[in-house]
């Protein structure tokens, strides 16, 4: 038997060695991966303990969700995203709009930076997660198995009233479905201290989440500037649509497509209008101006009344001019700006394929005063000691009296900025990466699309003053609207607002039943809105889809009756067709002592108690700061006044006609 083994081993050796090789190269290759490696702590003893169940190396991502208007809620994103990295903490900033919110339940950790706007509005990019965090039908123990760590921080504007609602409603629900907050709730004011906050809110979170997480807190004063993206300068020969580098009109953002296979315009993917329209609406007398400038939408945008109409501007082309001579750079460079990680397709391009100029015109927001994290970056790019130290110290913590008088009171622009400090001499393509982005400006549709079909209005008060510096400000969107010619094309969109007629004027049903009162204030272009519904009342009752049967006021105000009183004929017609049954006008220029809206609803106390108590809607659109604070007021002392209640009863009735949408504000800042 043993001679018969052994001979076999001699004859069939080298297919066993053959074969051990092969398994024992197998099993290497399919090792298990080593365990990661384990991150010290520091020592903050009132930290909360991490979860107890442990999930795979590969689902740790701390994952930052942004919801945002006018991306300030991103930029803020990008700066922990770049603090986590440089902790160590594997981290992926997402949009709100792109999140499957059904994957929330895995995460790892969600921090969550949100705006607010309108009336407590969320975002466009976040509409749809906050519609599936709030809706009722989340089972409470969502977020419970293990609890999903969490932590928010909401921008808002303390000039408005429902003051960062959608940070508050993000924070209380995430808890209510089981999450875990691991830090409080952060909340920054736009209209004082919006980055303050953050910076300080950051801090803090800073502690507990690497306590929570294991990981060791690093500082981030000596932070640099660290490109995310590359550029890529292009030459007329390789500048072709056909060229696989180039491809003038990158499809970055795939379109929303509707039901029926047409393209949904969005903030993302604007449609281009074309002006039908631009005339002056003051008269001759003004020492301002305001236009009405109407636009062919065809059938690609739809809206209804009162909802908002977004606009991207372009910028002054001498600011711009300016800014190039100031950089040292020729403005006809064609360039693309691709991530590092990436190839070089421009098709993945954050910015072009464009020139230099075409980026600062229409991309780069360069006429508002740079937030601190600009100037922190800025002073990585002079070689003047001085200028360095006076960059660091009007971006510290300390110096926020130093940074709003010389930044923010003065107004100043990244270009007056750096003719006050000529050694900052920063790279192009870094200044094209770091730069804020333009934000799309919002103004009220003035028009209804019933009465005019394939057409859209805005009415633009042009804006312009002279700053602490003696420069003299242009707005942006309304002066370069101001300017438009027939022809222009305008990229725009519609933003849905909630500042809406009663059902009873647009409802596809006739009804014979008395439609509510409605008492509308809105002196200016606050006027803008109610211009819509009434044009869609006039066409309804020219087409008999509702009776007569309503009572309705306007309370308009302007300087002077032939000064500055918008569309002073068509309210005439207005009320010849019965779509307005009371016009009052306050002209605050006419008499020696000023006369505002406020002061004619004083007058009408009586009048205004009857149509709140028989059911009717309450508007108001305008200024945010003086106006609509003062026409609050006055509501409340006629409530109290004729409704026989104390401060405390007014307000609760002020409150519950806003829960049940008969007290509507769109008011601005």
């Amino acid at each position: 038997m043993l001679d018969l083994i052994e001979s076999l081993l001699i004859e069939y050796a080298p297919t066993i060695i053959v074969v051990v090789l092969i398994v024992g190269t197998y099993l290497y290759m399919n090792r298990p991966p080593p365990p990661p490696p384990i991150n010290r702590k520091i020592k903050t003893p009132a930290a909360p303990k991490p979860p107890k169940v442990q999930k795979s190396s590969s689902e740790k991502v701390l994952k930052i969700f942004f919801g945002t208007q006018t991306r300030t809620a991103e930029d803020f994103s990008r700066v922990i995203e770049k603090e986590a990295k440089k902790i160590g903490i594997p981290c992926e900033v997402v949009d709100l709009e792109t999140y499957d919110p059904n994957d929330l339940s895995s995460e790892y950790f969600a921090m969550f930076l949100v705006a607010t706007h309108g009336e407590g509005d969320p975002t466009d990019n976040a509409k749809e997660f906050y519609l599936w965090l709030t809706s009722e039908d989340r089972p409470s123990t969502l977020l419970a198995n293990p609890a999903v760590p969490f932590t928010v921080f909401g921008l808002g504007n303390k000039t408005y009233e429902h003051y960062n609602a959608v940070a508050r409603v993000f924070d209380r629900r995430l808890e209510e479905l089981g999450g875990k907050r691991v830090f409080e709730r952060g909340e920054g004011d736009d209209d004082a201290t919006l980055e303050e906050d953050f910076l300080h809110w950051k801090k803090n979170m800073w502690v507990t989440v690497c306590e929570y997480l294991g990981y060791e807190l690093k500082s981030s004063e000596d932070d640099k500037f660290t490109p995310r993206f590359r550029m890529i300068t292009l030459t007329e020969e390789n500048y072709d649509v056909n060229n696989s580098y180039i491809r003038v009109n990158p499809p970055k953002i795939k379109p929303k497509l509707s039901n029926n296979g047409s393209v949904i315009y969005d903030i993302k993917n604007p449609y281009l209008a074309t002006v039908v329209e631009n005339k002056e609406l003051h008269s001759s007398e003004s020492d301002r101006s305001c236009k009405h400038i109407e636009f062919d939408i065809g059938e690609n945008l739809s809206y209804l009344v009162g909802d908002h109409l977004g606009i991207y501007p372009v910028n002054e082309s001498a600011l711009v001019e300016q800014l190039l001579l100031r950089l040292g750079v020729d403005g006809d460079t064609k360039f693309a700006m691709v991530p590092h990680d990436k190839a070089g397709s421009v098709i993945e391009a954050s910015v072009g394929p464009m020139t230099v100029r075409k980026a600062l015109s229409e991309v780069l927001d360069i006429t508002n005063p740079p937030r601190k994290s600009i100037l922190r970056t800025l002073a990585e790019y002079t070689q003047v000691e001085e200028e360095k130290k006076r960059l660091i110290r009007l971006a510290s913590e300390e110096a926020a009296d130093e940074y709003n008088e010389f930044i923010k009171h003065d107004f100043r622009t990244i270009g007056e900025l750096l003719q006050n400090f000529p050694g900052i001499n920063p790279p192009i393509s870094h200044f094209l990466e770091f730069m804020p982005r333009l934000p799309a400006r919002y103004y009220s549709i003035s028009s209804s699309l019933n009465a005019t079909p394939g057409r859209v209005t805005i009415t633009s008060v042009v804006v312009n003053f002279n700053t602490p510096t003696g420069r003299f400000h242009n707005g942006v969107c309304s002066t370069w609207l101001a300017n438009l010619k027939v022809g222009d094309k305008v990229p725009m969109f519609v933003r849905e607002s909630h500042f809406r007629l009663p059902s009873h004027y647009t409802s596809a049903v006739a009804s014979d039943k008395p439609a509510p009162p409605m008492i509308m204030v809105g002196p200016g272009t606050g006027f803008a809105p109610f211009r819509g519904f009434l044009q869609e009342i006039q066409h309804r009752l020219s087409t008999k889809q509702i009776s007569e049967q309503f009572d309705n006021i306007l309370y308009f105000g302007c300087r002077g009756s032939n000064i500055d009183y918008l569309y002073k004929e068509e309210m005439v017609v207005y009320q010849q067709s019965s779509s307005l049954k009371t016009l009052t006008v306050a002209f605050s220029r006419e008499t020696a002592e000023k006369t505002y809206v406020q002061h004619k609803m004083a007058s009408d106390k009586e009048k205004i108690w009857s149509l709140i108590s028989n059911g009717g809607y309450f508007y108001v659109c305008g200024d945010a700061r003086s106006m609509a604070k003062s026409v609050n007021q006055t509501l409340i002392q006629i409530i109290k006044e004729y409704g026989s209640k104390d401060d405390n009863a007014a307000q609760q009735l002020i409150e519950d006609m806003q829960k049940s949408g008969r007290y509507l504000q769109d008011v601005w800042f």
